[in-house]
């Protein structure tokens, strides 16, 4: 009515009233009423806002490749904004200039230009592989740009989400990585083969030493088995010798007791001889018939029976034929059985 009209704002809008080119008013979330034919009111947003990114650069050995992320901003001094940018609004709250949607659109292209800046100076494996310390220059240079800083704008987050090639330099990558793993997996492969080489050859130049020393071990005890006979063959030698030596002895011995024996025997012959010679010379003066008379003396019935023969086939008394029955035989036999009984 009369031009006097009533406003209010939400709590994430900085309201300004403008009045001959003066802040009448303003702040965040207020209400009042003012005279529109002499007043402009300027909202500007006060809450953070998510601006989403994706920009295709090239890299410093000319691959082109994609990133993507997200800028979170909020702006944090209402008058400067207001001096770079239009947010005039009408009473009905449409902003009469498309000024506010150019501030999207400025922020944008302060990220790409520090993004290109960048991505222009490094390789392409660098730059897919940056994505940490990429975020952190993001974060300092957006602090620090005019662009930017000019328009009151806060940078409140900086976040990249992906980095990447064009789909044919992807594969190119992917093939380049998959021959390297191969290669790596190859060269583990042969790595453990090796290794497998090299413990076999452990193995077998332990066995091969556990087998010289077993065989230097059986050396040693055929060594020892040798030279224990030897030192048996020693000893039985020297008992041999010890016992030829007794035998040598002994026999000498019995050599000595022979010649002894055979000295004794020889004397007692020698006695036995002088007895007998003393005898028959004794004999030899006493009359033949004495003797045989003397020499019967001592005989057995039988002996005297065959001298008694004997006697007769010799000298004067011998006969021609002598029979000789059984029943004298049988009576003879008996007699000297019954002699002897």
């Amino acid at each position: 009515m009369f031009g006097l009209k009533y406003i209010k704002a939400d709590p994430s809008t900085h309201l300004m009233l403008f009045k001959k080119g003066n802040v009448i008013q303003e702040g965040v979330g207020v209400s009042f009423f003012y005279y529109a034919p002499s007043s402009s009111l300027v909202a500007i947003p006060s809450n953070s806002k998510e601006l989403p990114f994706v920009f295709r650069l090239q890299t410093a050995d000319f691959q082109e490749l994609s990133l993507q992320g997200q800028i979170t901003y909020r702006i944090e001094k209402p008058r400067e904004a207001a001096k770079m940018l239009n947010f005039t609004i009408e009473p009905t709250g449409q902003y009469v200039s498309d000024d506010p949607k150019k501030l999207d659109e400025r922020v944008q292209r302060a990220v790409q230009v520090l993004l290109r800046n960048h991505i222009e100076s490094m390789t392409l494996k660098n730059a897919l592989t940056c994505a940490r310390q990429l975020t952190l220059d993001l974060k300092q240079g957006l602090a620090s740009i005019d662009a930017i800083t000019s328009l009151g704008v806060g940078i409140t987050d900086v976040s990249l989400t992906a980095i990447k090639p064009t789909p044919e330099t992807g594969k190119a990558l992917e093939a380049e990585i998959r021959e390297s793993l191969l290669k790596e997996a190859d060269s583990a492969i042969y790595a453990r083969r090796l290794a497998s080489i090299e413990q076999e050859k452990s193995v077998k130049e332990s066995e091969l030493e556990t087998e010289k020393a077993i065989q230097k071990k059986q050396q040693d005890l055929e060594t020892s088995k040798l030279e224990a006979a030897r030192l048996r063959k020693q000893q039985q030698f020297k008992i041999n010798q010890e016992t030829i030596q007794a035998q040598i002895e002994d026999e000498k011995q019995l050599e000595q007791l022979v010649t002894i024996n055979a000295a004794n025997e020889r004397a007692r012959g020698d006695v036995q001889a002088y007895k007998i010679q003393v005898q028959m010379q004794a004999y030899q003066n006493i009359d033949i018939e004495k003797l045989k008379v003397m020499s019967m003396s001592g005989m057995k019935p039988e002996q005297l029976i065959a001298q008694a023969i004997e006697n007769l086939t010799q000298g004067d008394n011998k006969i021609g034929n002598l029979n000789l029955s059984p029943d004298l035989l049988l009576a003879l036999t008996n007699r000297q059985d019954g002699s002897r009984g």
